[in-house]
């Protein structure tokens, strides 16, 4: 079966160079991980009186110090409008590989359209899916004939930002980050838009559609569809976290842990590959402040020093080019040697 983007002809000097290994064994270990029951929040009861808000609140706390991770129903956000953004998605990705990696393609900035991961020296380091990152300001500039793209993104980036900047204020609250906090660092055109696409994995080699991370802004919104793939870690174990049609996934960023002094968990988290032949689409929305707001801790002592964003992310780019990854957090910390 041939591949469009070629992925192995594109990385065949780390399949390679995986596959001449003596000492190591043909596959690498199986990526399955337990099935996860992640804290499931109806948002609907934020408006169902103040006791019950506060319930509500109360559980969005306990999951994002906890679990760093919760899932969300009766948020807001229309199904058809993510049902556009899945279809517009996979027109994009079903283009040849030669139209999406041209410069300028669809009128945006250089590496917008991702695919693998060109800094990887060993197979740890690949992961085996598309992405089409636009930052907000950019959507406006997709063209003419993708009018329905910009289209489906505007409407879902409109719902995304009411959903990200309310939980984040009712979470900021409780941690004593100052009223309006949010609203006044992370205007719409701070954040940004991905849509991903994990193609069935072909390889010989277990390889993983996404490589552990954690995210770098404060809060991530994430729609899947029903394959599956998504896992998170959790006590040193991986686990898996079903799909449910009706919810969004929202986990914490680094930003976040930082501006709660540690309360609320940045969790590493994964996509395994599907060998099933079918493909996995997502669509996460990162919200984030400026470049040159400062990221505080709220409360003493201090975990984490003052840093901004654009520090951070200088900091990420020069680890990942001197060892291969993210080093993150452990950076700022305040008694870091």
């Amino acid at each position: 079966m041939s591949q469009d983007p070629p992925y192995k002809k594109a990385y065949n000097s780390i399949f390679k160079m995986y596959s001449s290994r003596s000492n190591v064994p043909k596959k690498l270990p199986p990526v399955q991980g337990d099935d996860a029951t992640l804290p499931l929040i109806d948002l609907s009861r934020l408006f169902s009186g103040e006791i019950e808000h506060e319930r509500c609140v109360e559980e969005m706390v306990e999951a994002a110090s906890e679990w760093g991770f919760f899932q969300v129903v009766n948020h807001g956000v229309p199904q058809e409008v993510l049902d556009m953004v899945y279809h517009e998605g996979r027109k994009v990705f079903d283009q040849p590989c030669s139209e999406k990696t041209r410069e300028n393609f669809l009128n945006l900035s250089k590496n917008s359209y991702r695919r693998g991961n060109p800094n990887a020296t060993s197979p740890s380091q690949f992961f085996w899916s598309e992405a089409l990152q636009i930052d907000l300001t950019e959507i406006p500039n997709l063209p003419e004939d993708n009018k329905n793209l910009r289209t489906a993104l505007e409407a879902c980036v409109q719902e995304m930002t009411r959903l990200a900047q309310m939980m984040c204020e009712l979470l900021g609250k409780r941690v004593k980050v100052k009223p309006n906090y949010f609203e006044e660092n992370c205007i719409p055109a701070n954040s940004n838009i991905r849509i991903n696409k994990y193609p069935p994995c072909l390889s010989d080699s277990e390889i993983v559609g996404l490589i552990p991370h954690t995210d770098t802004d404060f809060i991530t919104v994430l729609s899947q569809d029903t394959v599956g793939g998504l896992e998170l870690k959790n006590d040193g174990r991986w686990l898996a976290v079903k799909p449910r049609p009706d919810a969004l996934i929202v986990n914490i960023g680094d930003l976040f842990q930082v501006l709660s002094n540690g309360l609320y968990k940045s969790i590493e988290h994964r996509v395994v590959s599907s060998r099933r032949c079918r493909e996995r689409l997502s669509i996460a929305f990162f919200f984030s402040p400026d470049q040159d707001v400062e990221i505080e801790c709220v409360g003493n002592p201090k975990l984490y020093r003052r840093f901004t964003l654009k520090e951070y992310k200088e900091q990420i780019r020069r680890d990942v080019k001197a060892t291969g990854d993210k080093v993150g957090l452990a950076r700022f910390l305040v008694d870091e040697p």
